[in-house]
């Protein structure tokens, strides 16, 4: 169950047209995955993607493998 906060927060964005257009610009790339983009769309997208996420990605810790066996 959403709070009222959070479904106050999301009928915002719904309303946001920038939002929504690049929500939209999202799902047009993900339809056409299969099909070569260029340069230009690849960074569009990194930019929509930045601004929907704009924290810095968690650090993942390395796992090393001292014993591998095939």
């Amino acid at each position: 169950m959403l709070s009222e906060e959070e479904k106050l927060e999301l009928k915002e964005m719904a309303a946001s047209e920038s939002l929504r257009r690049e929500f939209r610009t999202m799902r047009e790339n993900s339809q056409a995955i299969e099909r070569c983009i260029g340069v230009n769309e690849l960074a569009h997208w990194l930019t929509v993607m930045a601004r929907l996420c704009p924290d810095t990605p968690k650090a993942r810790r390395v796992v090393h493998y001292t014993n591998v066996k095939i």
